[in-house]
């Protein structure tokens, strides 16, 4: 069995359990559920599907509490939740801050997004 026989969505799930086994050995080591380290997902959730989605986020936010969560993600329900987000257009950072505050600034790119999104 090679990586070529999964889809990438099982690849993606595959490599969130293997995230998950090596918190709970980090939580083992450190005596502390809750000491954090860095979880880093690039485009986790682009090769599944929304309920798929849905169980990783809930997973993410549940096991990786006391983590750095750092997402690079195009969904953005995926990171509507989170403390900070960055956005980026050709290279260059253009905002950060608060999703829910941003979302709600006037001229605010990640509030175009957003709206963009939603129609």
């Amino acid at each position: 069995m090679n990586a070529g026989t999964f889809s990438a969505g099982q690849r993606q799930l595959f490599s969130l359990a293997r995230a998950l086994l090596r918190r709970t050995t980090w939580a083992k080591l450190s005596n502390d559920e809750n000491s954090g380290g860095i979880l880093l997902l690039d485009e986790a959730s682009s090769s599944v599907d929304q309920e798929t989605e849905r169980v990783m986020q809930d997973t993410v936010r549940s096991e990786f509490k006391g983590f750095t969560v750092i997402v690079v993600a195009h969904r953005l329900e995926m990171i509507m939740d989170f403390d900070r987000v960055v956005v980026m257009d050709t290279g260059k950072i253009v905002e950060i801050g608060n999703p829910e505050v941003l979302k709600g600034l006037a001229g605010s790119r990640f509030g175009e997004l957003v709206n963009a999104g939603a129609n």
